[in-house]
């Protein structure tokens, strides 16, 4: 009986995965925290606002978040953490969204200065959901594959051609990451 292509692919990625763990650990390298926006219902008719809910440490990969257990990531959206000002100038509609949510931070428990991602998508990293397990990932020449056009967020000017494979993705941002 033949190996599968696929389940080698994935089961290399997992292999590089753990690699990278072990590797930002060694060089304690910079975490920053994954959490969960949770819009609380209304009691009694007053509407009461959002709170973060602390989901793990994450290391940022540029575009992608790697946990300690070897969960990846697509990155959402980020704020630092930061106080309140007594008077607001600002009159966009973005920056009122990204108070709403400083404050929500604030109120949550997190740390001046921290830096908190929210609304990120897990990225599942194995074949056992078939083909449509995770859009952004397929096998491609026995690697797996991730499809930028497929990741919110990336960089202006990458089309849905354009692809990289995985394992070398995590091996450079791991290395820009450490400084090896």
């Amino acid at each position: 009986m033949t190996p599968d292509p696929h389940e080698d692919a994935w089961r290399l990625l997992s292999a590089r995965v753990d690699k990278a763990i072990s590797e930002l650990r060694e060089r304690d390298a910079r975490r920053e925290t994954l959490a969960e926006l949770v819009e609380r219902r209304p009691v009694l008719g007053v509407r009461r606002g959002p709170v973060l809910r602390r989901v793990s440490n994450v290391w940022r990969l540029r575009e992608l978040l790697l946990d300690e257990s070897g969960g990846l990531f697509r990155v959402g959206s980020v704020i630092r953490v930061a106080k309140q000002p007594d008077h607001y100038s600002e009159q966009s509609a973005l920056a009122a969204e990204r108070r709403r949510v400083q404050l929500a931070a604030l109120k949550s428990g997190f740390a001046l200065g921290e830096v908190v991602n929210y609304g990120a998508a897990g990225i599942q990293l194995s074949d056992s959901g078939g083909a449509d397990a995770h859009p952004g990932l397929e096998v491609v020449g026995g690697e797996v594959v991730l499809h930028w056009g497929a990741v919110p967020g990336a960089q202006a000017g990458l089309g849905a051609s354009s692809s990289t494979p995985l394992a070398a993705y995590l091996d450079d941002a791991v290395a820009l990451m450490t400084g090896r």
